[in-house]
């Protein structure tokens, strides 16, 4: 039978089978093939979201670092955060500006910033390379950002704009972290290293006058050049040598330096400048070991010695013995350095306050520990610990946890507000919370446990000391109105097992500029009264 003859008999009959699907006249039935296990179903939503997992790991994210970025003039360096997104390095915009003049207007909207500075007029927009100056439209080499509600516009702003902004020469070289403004010149280097028998010796040879001072930190060598400004021909160099493994150019706080890496523990390095100050060789040497000791012989008799009579009892010397001498006692260790905790209010999405100008307070007391730290590592009297570094944003529990795991002789936390009439200002607190009762009458005992939500209670009479000390010696800072210390219930200051106060300057809001807080000179005469007053309640030493 045909197969078209064998087709219509079975339509005729009502069963049909196409494609493995049984078919009846007016109903379809179940498809003869088998269907899908019952567990392969229920696995199908699991790895759809594994694959889904899958894609969004392997994504490229969007990534950024927190660095510095240094603005050097003829006769001042500033520092500003500097942020690197997406490969990208970033600025923030207010601050630039700030650097080279005044801002007479802005206006934010969601995605826009329009900004007034001086006669000049510039719009952004969020996410758009393209920047409005006046009635011209330049492009840059990346978008314009928002982060952390700032407004960020890549490194080649700086030559793009800022240089159309400023009367003033303007030399950036793209991919570093420093620009020079005005009639300045930044001196260079060079690096040769010769292998020795013992070590190895680098020598630098400068094109301009260096004054060399060395510090020796997490085993690591650091030569502070001075302070004419460095624009290195590279950042770093690298060696296979077994004594020493990099070699790095630093200025992130402003300070030139170089930060030279050891290979191996245990050598010794020996700076020298030589030709005015343009030669600088540093030798890293293992020590030499010492001459082994070679027991003296025994000194022989002869007639006329005597000999002295030992007490009954005692041994008489074996031959060829020689009598020992006391050994010299090494040399007692120093006791380990005070701690102090410096603490910069806010951080990460915490802008805290924020000036007319666009300074944000995160970013000026980062700025101001930074110098404070500085001031104190000098002194050699301190060992220095910071609760935050970089733009992170630290609860109250870690900062004083910090504090407290170090061991800290004091902690300080830093901030900038509106503290209402002139600028600059500098308040000093200590912690009092709401409900502290009046001190303890004289010679009734304290509890012997207090919780950590008080702890801060316990140094009260000394975090008072702490603030005057400080607030008396900032009398000597010209031209800054003090208040007297005052209690207050600052909520940083309360888990802290230590002396502790609280460093407010301002005013910082949006009625006034931020530019006498900002000013370097200001910054680093309050940071040197820190660490003097700190000094000064060690008693001169460690």
């Amino acid at each position: 039978m045909s197969t078209a003859r064998l087709l219509r008999r079975r339509a005729a009959s009502g069963h049909l089978d196409i494609a493995g699907e049984h078919y009846e006249k007016g109903k379809r039935l179940q498809p003869l093939k088998k269907p899908l296990n019952g567990s392969w179903r229920r696995l199908l939503p699991s790895l759809t979201i594994l694959l889904c997992g899958l894609g969004l790991l392997f994504w490229p994210a969007r990534t950024l670092r927190s660095d510095n970025f240094v603005f050097y003039f003829p006769n001042a360096r500033h520092v500003i955060p500097l942020e690197v997104i997406d490969n990208n390095q970033y600025l923030p915009l207010l601050q630039v500006l700030n650097q080279v003049g005044a801002l007479n207007g802005l206006t934010e909207r969601r995605n826009n910033l329009k900004v007034v500075f001086g006669d000049r007029h510039i719009e952004l927009h969020d996410g758009d390379p393209r920047v409005r100056l006046d009635k011209k439209t330049l492009i840059l080499a990346a978008a314009v950002r928002v982060s952390n509600g700032k407004w960020m516009v890549p490194t080649d702003f700086l030559t793009t704009i800022l240089s159309r902004l400023t009367s003033q020469d303007v030399e950036y070289q793209v991919g570093t972290n420093r620009v020079f403004i005005g009639n300045i010149r930044p001196g260079s280097f060079t690096l040769r290293m010769e292998q020795e028998s013992n070590g190895a010796k680098l020598t630098f040879q400068f094109t301009d006058k260096v004054t060399v001072h060395t510090e020796s930190v997490n085993g690591k060598w650091v030569m502070f050049l001075g302070d004419h400004p460095i624009q290195p021909l590279e950042q770093s160099f690298h060696f296979q040598n077994p004594y020493v493994s990099d070699v790095r150019f630093d200025d992130q706080d402003g300070l030139p330096k170089l930060v030279i890496t050891p290979s191996a523990g245990g050598l010794n390095f020996y700076p020298e400048l030589a030709e005015g100050g343009k030669l600088l060789r540093a030798e890293l040497l293992k020590p030499v070991p010492a001459p082994p000791q070679t027991p003296q012989a025994p000194a022989s008799s002869t007639p006329s010695s005597t000999t002295a009579s030992a007490p009954p009892g005692t041994p008489a010397p074996s031959p060829g013995a020689t009598p020992s001498t006391p050994a010299t006692p090494a040399a007692p260790v120093g006791p380990p350095l005070p701690v102090v905790v410096l603490d910069a209010g806010h951080g990460g999405e915490d802008n805290g306050a924020r000036s007319r100008d666009g300074v944000i307070e995160k970013d000026l007391v980062a700025q101001l520990v930074a110098r404070v730290r500085q001031a104190l590592l000098t002194t050699g009297k301190f060992r220095v610990i910071l609760t935050r570094t970089g733009d992170a944003n630290v609860t109250f529990e870690q900062r004083a946890a910090t504090a407290n795991v170090a061991g800290a002789a004091y902690f300080l936390t830093f901030h900038a507000g509106d503290l209402g009439g002139g600028s600059p200002q500098v308040a000093i607190y200590t912690y009092q919370s709401a409900g502290q009762a009046s001190p303890s009458p004289e010679g009734e005992t304290k509890p012997f446990f207090v919780a950590w939500d008080r702890v801060q209670e316990n140094y009260i009479d000394q975090s008072r000391k702490l603030a005057q000390t400080i607030q008396k010696d900032l009398t000597a800072l010209a031209g800054v109105t003090l208040d007297l210390p005052a209690a207050a219930p600052e909520r940083t200051l309360r888990s802290v097992n230590a002396p502790a106060v609280a460093i407010e300057i301002g005013s910082l809001s949006p009625d006034v500029d931020a530019g006498p807080l900002t000013d370097t000179a200001f910054q680093l005469h309050l940071s040197s009264i820190v660490a003097e007053a700190l000094s000064a309640l060690q008693g001169g030493g460690a």
